[in-house]
């Protein structure tokens, strides 16, 4: 495995990442996270308590988001009337991550598809409203 010396030993934040979907590169990302999970087992037999193998298949995917309300306001709006977030055909988000060496990595989420569409405000935090959802995730492509 290869590794590149960091410079003062500064590593990859959220501030070097960029989100861009729907034609747009998002700013008001507050929070992403996405996975790919393989279905493995192990094969079992009988006269031994210890598995003899495994079987791998059945990948899923799965993430969410975290949008400024503000941000998700101006999807909503550029949407038909009547229609909602989970009515956007499936799109595809790019995640890109640059260091200050100049290193970029990228990864592509296929057939994206927003799952919920809510609001929550709380008396006391004083913070950004911030509206997350589930993703549904066709495919990841971790080396794009």
């Amino acid at each position: 495995m290869v590794t590149q010396v960091r410079i003062n030993g500064k590593h990859r934040n959220y501030g070097n990442v960029r989100i861009t979907a729907l034609g747009a590169t998002f700013v008001g990302v507050t929070k992403i996270e996405y996975k790919r999970t393989d279905a493995i087992d192990p094969v079992k037999v009988c006269g031994t308590t210890k598995s003899i193998g495994y079987t791998q298949g059945d990948e899923t995917y799965e993430g969410s988001i975290g949008l400024l309300s503000e941000t998700v306001d101006a999807i909503q709006a550029k949407l038909p009337k009547g229609k909602t977030l989970q009515d956007i055909p499936p799109f595809p988000i790019t995640v890109s991550y640059v260091d200050d060496l100049g290193l970029q990595v990228c990864h592509v989420l296929y057939g994206v598809k927003i799952k919920e569409n809510g609001r929550s405000a709380e008396a006391g935090n004083n913070s950004a409203l911030v509206v997350e959802s589930p993703l549904y995730i066709h495919d990841i492509d971790f080396n794009a």
